[in-house]
Parts: structure tokens; C-alpha cells; sequence
């Protein structure tokens, strides 16, 4: 039985609430995601929260409750951060809110902030090294985890609403101002040198990260439209903040890819970005459209630590699509097992070179294949690219992604040609040999079991005076399969370029 899960979190320049959707093997979608401006940072005074800054956050938390009443929501999670944190009056805030909401809030430490930005990572993307950073309105934390484990965290009491405050005087600082913002970046950063030439990733977590994000992928006209694990150089980051600094606050908003109600605060966040893209010496910036509430989210559902690999966010992920989409769970393992074991069988007649990425693009492209066919069954092959391109599938990269795409969702040369031309800044001449081949290769399996029956359990590759022989196990000889494999068998010879024939081992 399905059920749905709320998490609000209560931060120090938004609150937001996102609900999610449970299905009985465990999988996670969200169905529902608001938001509710609060700028918490600009309410505290003297140490505590003035009253329109209280007033304001009990109104959003009773609006949230009613929708979690309307979404029949039966779990919901509620957390706050730096705000209410450094607030003398902050517990009497939860105390309030329970009392008027009925939600139950947890103020979050510093460190466990840290670590749920860490879990959202490494529940999401394929990194085993990196450095986060999930700077809010009046904290930024920051960890450092290696093989997948962590093994650095740290709070600093600053976020974007007040290094804005603190620093800026004008809406377009001065360079003095900006002077004296990187040096006491650069400053606090030398507190952990544990961040210090790391070399590897740093993973951009918040609103700051994906406003740069598509920023920067309206610049280069970026062939895709998705944020999460998207790349962006060092150099750039320092070329967007040094062109947003010189801009009026109305120019500011104007900019394609800056929400307006960031546009006051983004130029601290970012200017946090490359003061640690300095410190760690890291050549690249990774936006990470997943944060604080989905940790929390995660460690709800799957526990304190992350999957052991990143194998397993991938596998996940495809039983997440299989559920979502109505996939014929029996039909596509079987097409899997069947497309693996020919894809083994080659690679031990020495018939190709390919490794273990590619072994697991065909696995998730088998499961995947019959996506589309939720949606319409006589264009299936097309929804499916759609959905797998442009519907996240955590664990992969952009290019990962449109691979998977483009073999799970195989029918022609010309089609795969067409798919690599609308993604020239990710795909290349090179990959169509990959495409084709796999794509080939799980058309054929797909035939095998075009019933959706199981009716032939294996199928065995044998040399035999030059020739490559299929034997195929059947439940019988005259099954529906074997009358429609000439024509798969024949683009499958071709691609790989071996000469193929099939025989029936009933």
C-alpha cells in the first residue's frame, strides 16, 4: 500500500514543504513541492525572532498543514535550521507551531545539517570523493567525504541573507565590499584545512547552486534541460559572479536563470562558491538538485548511510521508474537476463571489449525498455527516450543518461543518429557504435520474449566453422519468438558485424 511523506524544513531564508510517495517495494517520488519566503535571518534581533518574522513562519506552517491534510499525508517530518537555531526564542517557535499545526519540529545542529546535504549526495549521484556545500540564508555547511564514507563536517554560522547584510551596503557592492567578503571567506575556509587542495568535486547543494546552474546553461545553450549533477568549470563560476556583481538589482533579475526573489542575496552564495573552489583547488563545480530535505527523506526510508556504491543508487533508481511507469516486472528481468547473457557470451568468444559500464547501461536499458508504453503504445519507443532523458535518474551523469536514453529505447541507426545531433555538447560520433550495438542486442532479447511469457529460458552462443550459432531453450517449438527473429537476427549480425544464424533447442 502506497503511502505519503512530508518533509518541511524550516530554513533561514525559505521554508519549504515537499511530499513524497512511497510504493511497497520502498521507492520514493516526489509528488508535491512548495515554498514559503521567509528571509528568518532578517527577523532576528538581538538574538531572537521579532514577532512578523514568528507571525509569518506560523502562517506558512498552517498553510503547509492544509495541504498535507489534502494530500492525506499520514508521516510528516519537520526540521529548522540556522535561524531558529541561533535563536534564544526558538523552541518557543516549535512549541508554537506544534501547538497551531500540529507538526512536530526538530532543530537541526550544524553537523547534522551537514550530513543530511552528505546523504542527498550519495543517495543521488555517482561520486565516490567530494566536498559539499549547502550554503542557506544564515548557515553554510560544508563536509568532505572520501569512498563514499564521511569524513570531514562543518557549520559556519554565515549564509547568503547575512554576508549580504554584513557586507554590502549598496546593491551593487563596491569593490572594497567585495575585498572584504573573499577575505573573510577565504578566512573562515582556513579554519578546515581539511578542505584545503582536495582536487576533487565540489557538490553545490540549495537554491544559490541551481540559480548558477541554469545560468550558466543558458549561457552555453545547454542541450538538456536538468540540473542535477550538472558541471560547471571553475573559471565560469568566477566569470557569472563577476558579471552579476556589476548589475543593479532589477538588471540582476532580469537575468535568465536567477529567481527574483534571490536575486538581492545570490551574489554572496556565489562568491562562497569560488572562495571553496579555490581553497580545494577543484577545477569543477557539480549542482546538486538534491539537498537537506531529501537526506532527511532518505535516512527515513533507508537508514544513517549511504548506498555502498553507486551501483546501488542505479538499481534504485531503475525499480523507482519500473514502479512509477507500470513496467511488466517479469518481462523486463527476463529481457535483462537474456540481453546479459549474450553480452557475456560475446565477450568470452572475444567479440567485444566492452567493460563493465557498458555491461551495466544494457542491464538498466533492459529493465527500462517498456517505460514509454504506460503512456502510448504505438509511440513507446519515443516516450521512453523522453522520459529517461529528461526525467531524473539518479546515479547518472547528463551523457550517462542520454545513453541509457537512446539503448533503451532503440529502433533504427537513423533514429540514434538523429538523438546524438540534438546533443552535440554531450554525444559524439563515438557513441554511436555503442548505441547501435547494445541497442541491437536488446531489440533481439526483447523478440525472444515478445509474448511477455518467459517461453524461451536461455539462449547459448556457439562457434562453429566461422559461423556464430544462437541455440534458443523453449518451452516448445512453435513458439510466437522464433517466427519473428529473422529480422532482429539480421540488424544484429550486421551491427556487430558477425554472421549469425538461430537454432531451436525445444
Amino acid at each position: 500500500m502506497k503511502k505519503s511523506i512530508g518533509v518541511i524544513d524550516l530554513g533561514s531564508n525559505t521554508a519549504r514543504l515537499v511530499i513524497y510517495e512511497q510504493d511497497d517495494s520502498g521507492m520514493v517520488a516526489e509528488i508535491d513541492n512548495i515554498k514559503y519566503s521567509l528571509r528568518l535571518s532578517n527577523h532576528l534581533r538581538a538574538g531572537r525572532l521579532d514577532e512578523e518574522g514568528v507571525a509569518k513562519t506560523l502562517t506558512a506552517m498552517r498553510q503547509f498543514k492544509k495541504l498535507l491534510d489534502a494530500r492525506k499525508v499520514t508521516q510528516a517530518i519537520g526540521v529548522a535550521t540556522a535561524a531558529v537555531r541561533q535563536a534564544e526564542n526558538g523552541r518557543e517557535l516549535t512549541a508554537a507551531i506544534e501547538r497551531e499545526s500540529g507538526i512536530s519540529m526538530r532543530v537541526l545542529s550544524g553537523k547534522e545539517e551537514a550530513r543530511y546535504g552528505y546523504l542527498a549526495v550519495l543517495n543521488s549521484m555517482p561520486v565516490d570523493e567530494g566536498i559539499t556545500i549547502d550554503i542557506g540564508g544564515g548557515s553554510t555547511e560544508v563536509t568532505y567525504f572520501r569512498d563514499r564514507q564521511l569524513i570531514e563536517s562543518h557549520s559556519f554560522p554565515f549564509g547568503i541573507v547575512t554576508l549580504t547584510s554584513q557586507f554590502f551596503r549598496e546593491e551593487v557592492p563596491s569593490e572594497e565590499e567585495f575585498a572584504q567578503l573573499r577575505t573573510f571567506l577565504a578566512d573562515s575556509l582556513a579554519t578546515c584545512p581539511w578542505l584545503a587542495n582536495r582536487q576533487c568535486p565540489v557538490i553545490a547543494i540549495g537554491g544559490t547552486a541551481r540559480n548558477l546552474g541554469k545560468i550558466h546553461q543558458r549561457q552555453v545553450h545547454y542541450s538538456m534541460d536538468s540540473l542535477h549533477h550538472y558541471p560547471i568549470q571553475a573559471d565560469a563560476v568566477t566569470n557569472i559572479l563577476n558579471a552579476l556583481r556589476r548589475l543593479p538589482l532589477e538588471e540582476r533579475r532580469q537575468i535568465p536563470g536567477v529567481s527574483k526573489d534571490r536575486a538581492d542575496v545570490i551574489l554572496a552564495g556565489m562568491a562562497a562558491f569560488e572562495s571553496l573552489l579555490h581553497y580545494a583547488q577543484s577545477d569543477c563545480l557539480l549542482v546538486s538538485n538534491k539537498g537537506l530535505r531529501d537526506g532527511v527523506l532518505y535516512e527515513t526510508v533507508w537508514g544513517e548511510q549511504p548506498p555502498a556504491s553507486t551501483a546501488i543508487v542505479r538499481e534504485r533508481s531503475a525499480l523507482q521508474f519500473m514502479n512509477r511507469y507500470q513496467v511488466d516486472q517479469p518481462h523486463s528481468r527476463h529481457v535483462r537476463d537474456l540481453a546479459l547473457s549474450l553480452f557475456d557470451q560475446l565477450q568470452q568468444h572475444a567479440l567485444h571489449s566492452f567493460g563493465g559500464f557498458e555491461r551495466q547501461l544494457l542491464e538498466n536499458a533492459a529493465l527500462l525498455h517498456d517505460t514509454g508504453r504506460t503512456i502510448n503504445v504505438y509511440e513507446a519507443s519515443e516516450h521512453t527516450f523522453y522520459l529517461l532523458s529528461n526525467v531524473l535518474m539518479a546515479g547518472y551523469t547528463h551523457r550517462e543518461r542520454l545513453l541509457l536514453a537512446m539503448i533503451a529505447s532503440y529502433k533504427t541507426n537513423k533514429l540514434a543518429q538523429s538523438q546524438i545531433a540534438r546533443h552535440p555538447d554531450l554525444l559524439g560520433k563515438q557513441d554511436k557504435s555503442l548505441v547501435e550495438k547494445l541497442g541491437h542486442l536488446l531489440l533481439f532479447s526483447r523478440v525472444l520474449d515478445r509474448s511477455m511469457t518467459q517461453a524461451i529460458s536461455a539462449v547459448r552462443l556457439a562457434s562453429t566453422g566461422g559461423e556464430f550459432v544462437l541455440s534458443c531453450t523453449g518451452k516448445q517449438p512453435d513458439l510466437l519468438e522464433y517466427s519473428l527473429l529473422d529480422e532482429p537476427l539480421s540488424k544484429l549480425s550486421k551491427a556487430w558485424k558477425i554472421p549469425l544464424k538461430v537454432v531451436v533447442d525445444a
